[in-house]
């Protein structure tokens, strides 16, 4: 029986609840069903995401490719459908799928660095961001129906709605030590930021550098938690992860100056994008709080606070 390491990120994060530990005790057995359904022979898993298990593999062929097992939660269902849509422009291909399962195998990204990791001044980073965001943006959005339902891309307005009334529900039940005017300011933007879009894409989803590799010569995305909806929502993960802004020595200066550069690249309002920063923070507060992790919230509703001034 395969063994799931104990330090993996994924563990550590699932182990917190009870979903999260059935499934765990699952995963040796999710890993050689699908090993021995797709023929792969597969390696040492990845110490990357919190929500699924991660390999290298290799085909019968020879091939390598990386084999992916998810935890089923809303937010990663969709995620076959939008890497069929994207076949490879700016996004990892997929090469097979197994909806019962959770599972995807998928090109491996040679050499693979994140641009989390690279050392490069701010506005070639965000840049390199911005080219990849405008390829995925480019393939539209999907018409009819997906081979399985559980596919169907969501979109932001059902989704954001629903964290929208959570973070106010959070709020009122567990009354954490948050600015309730900024909280219920994050809250307002959840439903009204969709509904106002100016036009809609598939989104990323949780487009951080972290998830963007270095691919043969170019820079590709991947772990996507797609949503159809306004493309304003995948800029505040790149905007705040890209050399950290919220640690400069004037945070609100390099905040504006790099939501221009972005807004400039992608043709969107930077206002749009400052709204959706603060509303993705608050929802995080609001969440962590709900987790028993408040002081991890207040250093988001700081964020926020910061990113509420560019409004």
């Amino acid at each position: 029986m395969t063994t799931v390491p104990a330090d993996l990120p994924c563990v550590r994060e699932l182990s917190r609840t009870a979903d999260g530990r059935r499934w765990l005790a699952t995963l040796p057995g999710l890993i050689e069903q699908v090993s021995d359904a797709f023929g792969l022979f597969p390696g040492p898993p990845l110490h990357g995401g919190s929500c699924s298990w991660v390999a290298p593999a290799t085909l019968a062929d020879g091939t390598s490719v990386i084999l992916k097992i998810g935890w089923p939660h809303r937010e990663m269902y969709a995620e076959p459908a939008a890497l069929r849509l994207w076949d490879g422009h700016g996004a990892v291909r997929l090469f097979r799928h197994d909806p019962v399962r959770h599972a995807l195998v998928l090109e491996r990204c040679l050499p693979g660095e994140q641009l989390a990791a690279q050392v490069l001044p701010a506005a070639e980073a965000l840049r390199i961001g911005a080219d990849v965001l405008r390829e995925l943006w480019s393939a539209g959005v999907p018409e009819g129906r997906p081979a399985h339902p559980a596919e169907t891309i969501e979109t932001l307005v059902d989704m954001a709605g629903d964290w929208g009334d959570l973070v106010a529900e959070r709020m009122t039940r567990l009354r954490p030590g948050y600015d309730r005017g900024l909280v219920a300011e994050g809250a307002r933007l959840l439903h009204d930021l969709p509904a106002s879009a100016p036009r809609e894409v598939v989104l990323h989803g949780d487009f951080n550098p972290g998830n963007i590799l270095s691919s043969g010569g170019g820079w590709v995305a991947i772990d996507p938690k797609p949503l159809i909806g306004d493309p304003a929502y995948d800029v505040p993960p790149l905007l705040g992860q890209v050399a950290d802004p919220h640690r400069q020595a004037d945070p609100e200066r390099t905040l504006r100056e790099r939501t221009a550069l972005l807004a400039a690249e992608l043709d969107l309002d930077p206002a749009r994008i400052a709204g959706w920063s603060v509303a993705r923070k608050v929802e995080s507060a609001l969440w962590r709080a709900h987790h028993g992790r408040e002081d991890e919230g207040a250093a988001d509703m700081a964020v926020a606070a910061l990113h509420a001034r560019l409004l």
